[in-house]
Order: C-alpha cells, then sequence, then structure tokens
C-alpha cells in the first residue's frame, strides 16, 4: 500500500480523500471498518488488516477552524501503526501492523523541522518545506531511519489542522436609507435571514459566530448548547431590506441551519426554543413566498394565516 501526504487530502494507492472526512469516503474504498464508539458523538475507525485508524473530530474544532462540512464529515486524523508495540494493546488499535511506504508531497521526508517529531510544514511538490493543513507526528527515535528499504519504519500520526481562514467582513451594523422589514417575531426573522444570508448569500455580512468573536474582540465561551447572547443581539438589531424580502420564495427551517449553530454551537434540535409564529404584518412583506419547510410544529393560526396568503406549509 502506498500513501502519499498532501496539503489538505491523503492518496492511497491512487485514491485521493480529502479531509475532513465520512466513513462512507473510506467505506467506497477500504471496505468495512471495525467501529469503535469513543463517545456519543465520535468514532474510531479501525482497519485491522491495513494497520491504519481513522479517528473522528469534535464538530467544533472544524467549525473552529471554517472546515466543517456536515456532521458526517468529521474524519479529521488518521494513525498509521508500524513499530510500536504498547500502543497495540488498545481496543482501537488494529490487529495488523502497517506495511507500505509513506511520502510527503510525493517525496521520502527524513528529515523534521521540530524536534518534538512534528511538523506542519511538510516537503512539497516544490521541492521546498511550505505550510500545509496537515500535520505530522512521526514517534520513535530521530536517529533511526524514517524509511528502510522502501518501507516507512515508524508510527505516523496525523491531523487535520487547517488554519483559519481571515475573515474580511465588516461586522458594524447601520441602518440602509431604504425600506426595511418589521419583525414582530424574533424566530421568524431568523428563519428569513438563514434563507437570505446563508442559502441566496444576499443579505450582507455573511455571519460566523467565531469571526464575529474575533472582530469585537470577545472571549465569550462558545462551547455551550445555551443561547449566544452576542449572536441573538446581532441578529435582532440586523436590519432586513424590502427589496431582499421580495426574493424571497421559499423558507427551509431545519434544526441543522447555519444560523442555530451560530447562536447556540452545540444545539442539536433537542428543544423547541427557535420554533415561530408570524402575524400578518410580517407575512404581507413577503409578497413571493410561497413555500414553508418546517421541522418544527406550527401552530393552527399560523398555518390558517399561511395559507389565507398562498403559502404551503409542509414538513421535512
Amino acid at each position: 500500500m502506498n500513501i502519499d501526504i498532501r496539503d489538505m487530502q491523503i492518496v492511497i494507492d491512487e485514491n485521493v480523500f480529502t479531509f475532513p472526512l465520512s466513513y462512507s469516503d473510506l467505506q467506497n474504498t477500504l471496505g468495512d471498518a471495525r467501529i469503535v464508539h469513543k463517545s456519543e458523538k465520535k468514532n474510531s475507525y479501525v482497519y485491522d488488516k491495513f494497520g491504519i485508524t481513522f479517528d473522528d473530530a469534535d464538530e467544533m474544532y472544524l467549525k473552529k477552524r471554517k472546515a466543517f462540512i456536515d456532521r458526517q464529515h468529521l474524519i479529521s486524523y488518521v494513525t498509521f501503526f508500524i513499530d510500536d508495540a504498547e500502543l497495540m494493546k488498545e481496543a482501537e488499535i488494529p490487529a495488523e501492523r502497517f506495511s507500505g511506504n509513506i511520502t510527503f508531497f510525493g517525496n521520502e521526508w527524513n528529515t523534521l523541522k521540530k524536534s518534538d517529531g512534528s511538523s506542519q510544514y511538510l516537503y512539497s511538490n516544490k521541492g521546498e518545506y511550505e505550510f500545509a493543513h496537515i500535520k505530522a507526528i512521526i514517534r520513535g527515535d530521530d536517529s533511526e531511519p524514517n524509511y528502510r528499504e522502501g518501507s516507512f519504519t515508524k508510527t505516523l500520526y496525523l491531523t487535520f489542522a487547517p488554519e483559519r481562514p481571515k475573515s474580511t467582513e465588516n461586522y458594524n451594523i447601520s441602518v440602509p436609507e431604504e425600506e426595511c422589514v418589521t419583525f414582530t417575531n424574533f424566530n421568524f426573522k431568523l428563519a428569513v435571514i438563514q434563507e437570505l444570508m446563508y442559502t441566496l448569500e444576499i443579505l450582507k455580512p455573511y455571519f460566523d459566530i467565531y469571526d464575529y468573536l474575533k472582530f469585537k474582540k470577545s472571549k465569550a465561551n462558545t462551547e455551550t448548547e445555551k443561547n449566544l447572547k452576542a449572536a441573538v443581539d446581532f441578529f435582532k438589531q440586523l436590519p432586513v431590506p424590502q427589496r431582499l424580502a421580495n426574493e424571497l420564495t421559499e423558507i427551509n427551517v431545519d434544526g441543522g441551519n447555519e444560523i442555530y449553530g451560530n447562536i447556540a454551537p452545540l444545539w442539536e434540535g433537542e428543544d423547541g426554543r427557535f420554533e415561530f409564529d408570524i402575524s400578518p404584518e410580517e407575512l404581507k412583506n413577503f409578497p413571493d413566498l410561497r413555500r414553508i419547510k418546517t421541522v418544527f410544529p406550527v401552530s393552527e393560526k399560523t398555518a390558517a394565516l399561511c395559507k389565507k396568503f398562498g403559502i404551503d406549509i409542509m414538513p421535512i
């Protein structure tokens, strides 16, 4: 088996895997793994015959780096077990050891940049050490060679650790000199903003709670299922121009919507805090709205009102 480590990818026998990975990505090429449930939200995917283990990262870990795709693409760690006997005793360790060659951007790597045996400056295809989004940690004695007879000789850990892109958003809110929608139901406003900001991307600024807190130089705790006051206040103050409301034809309300993840980063839909009603005054601002799909229950009053306005309500 031949492995090549690249900037955001790992190539296994010419099959390219881009981080973060999903288990289905691996299954299509490597087959079924032995799955070890490390916690409610994290698994290890052990390929016993290959000597390789893939591990999930916390969802928050990826969100903080703007690398989160969805809850299926969490795999961010890979270990090739080769020469560390003590590690082989653990339950999530493969039964066999990895046998094959490992290169970095197509090059053998015998020189590390850091004394602790780790580096995020991988040997690039330009023939130089460059920053990569994958961090490599090689176990073993640095005085011993990393290669012997065409095979890698030391246990290798890979961590997908991308740098968070620098935000260019200006989060200072100003009231535009044009007609704006007046909302009486904040949760309905959130559903509207989800469509305009995250789906259609026509309402600015594009809000990201981590960028926003950095912009505000705030150290607010994001490791919570509770609503973050900073995010709630921002969306309450954010104006929604009427010209944008005129473009809205459909609203999709799902517990996994980006706006809810920015308000309550660890919330997973376990309560109905974002359920909403709608007033006639609000609906008048959305002349082309024809469909609302929602995971939340809708009151009889709101259902009747939407029917009157020619708006279909459907469950997701």
